[in-house]
């Protein structure tokens, strides 16, 4: 009966050796996957930003240029106002005789 006994305490033991093991195996799988997720997390986090930024300095690009085409077309209409002008006194001093 001893030996039925300590067999039995003996594989009692391993049993629970195996299960902790498991146990151990599990709860090290799962910190590596929430560590992994929270690596993506961040990553994705980042990207995110980083797209913002991009946008942002995009749309500020493209308001600048818009102020820049806004100025290059008024500077343009003030020349031609000025040619326009130009040839307004050139003719009236022509008719009036006025040099």
């Amino acid at each position: 009966m001893a030996s039925h006994q300590s067999n039995f305490d003996a594989a009692k033991d391993t049993l629970g050796q195996k299960t902790e093991e498991t146990k151990n195996y599990g709860d090290d799988k799962t910190g590596q996957a929430q560590h992994h997720a929270q690596g993506l997390g961040e990553a994705t986090k980042q990207k995110a930003v980083e797209a913002k930024d991009s946008t942002a300095s995009a749309g500020q690009t493209a308001k600048n240029k818009a102020g820049e085409a806004t100025d290059n077309a008024g500077g343009m209409m003030q020349q031609a106002g000025d040619k326009l002008k130009e040839g307004w006194e050139n003719t009236k001093n022509a008719v009036t005789g006025n040099n």
